[in-house]
């Protein structure tokens, strides 16, 4: 993807952005969020049931900046997935980022979480945003089988959370589509890469900085964010799935 190509991207994305600003507009909570976060600089777990209005208000639209980017290494192939599962799908970050450059009304993607009250921000944001496809999110106790193969599974920030998971190759295989993107802290993609199952390979990986619209810094608060992600596939998809 070229340069002015993913410029436009991101512009064109931040309207999309904007338009959900009510869910995104700071509070004092978020803002006390993101200063406490930013001041510790380590990675954090943080109790969605009591904070999920605030984490998404303090970090929602740079997460889904940061999907969008990590996105973008798919190039062109992003539209051929019509199956889509978000793992951990939050408030919808990946799930909206991931609508947005797809832009196929064929789209089937399944959002999974633990927390109702992150699954009703993230049926808000999707409906605010107003993208093709067709959204289902659903209250699930992860790691759980899907129920199904996805053509792609999406996840952000959740397996620094499960890390776990990361170890075991049947709750791994249990959440991995046919391929798997996942954006998450460096550390977690280095330990994903280390620890892949027999039956997955890396596609490839991605580092970088997303540099933030300049239409979107009263929400963000900073100019650039840095971005971690890597790309995994199954050696071989049982039939019939």
């Amino acid at each position: 993807m070229t340069t002015d190509v993913q410029t436009r991207h991101f512009e064109e994305f931040a309207e999309v952005l904007l338009r959900c600003n009510h869910l995104y507009h700071p509070s004092n909570d978020s803002i006390a969020l993101r200063n406490a976060v930013e001041s510790r600089r380590q990675i954090e777990i943080f109790d969605y049931s009591r904070a999920a209005d605030a984490f998404m208000r303090a970090f929602g639209m740079r997460n889904s900046l940061k999907c969008l980017q990590a996105l973008t290494s798919l190039r062109a192939t992003v539209h051929k997935y019509r199956r889509v599962c978000d793992l951990g799908c939050g408030s919808g970050a990946f799930s909206l980022a991931f609508a947005y450059l797809a832009g196929n009304p064929e789209l089937q993607l399944h959002g999974l979480d633990i927390s109702e009250h992150q699954l009703s921000l993230a049926r808000e944001l999707i409906s605010a945003a107003g993208l093709p496809g067709r959204f289902q999110f659903e209250q699930r106790n992860l790691p759980a089988p899907i129920g199904y193969l996805p053509d792609l599974t999406i996840s952000s920030y959740w397996f620094c959370e499960n890390e776990h998971v990361i170890a075991d190759a049947e709750l791994f295989s249990l959440m991995a589509g046919r391929e798997m993107l996942v954006v998450d802290y460096e550390k977690i993609i280095d330990r994903i890469a280390t620890c892949l199952p027999k039956g997955f390979h890396i596609l490839g990986r991605h580092s970088g900085h997303v540099e933030i619209p300049p239409a979107l810094a009263d929400f963000v608060a900073q100019e650039r964010a840095s971005v971690y992600g890597i790309h995994i596939g199954r050696a071989t998809v049982e039939t019939g799935k």
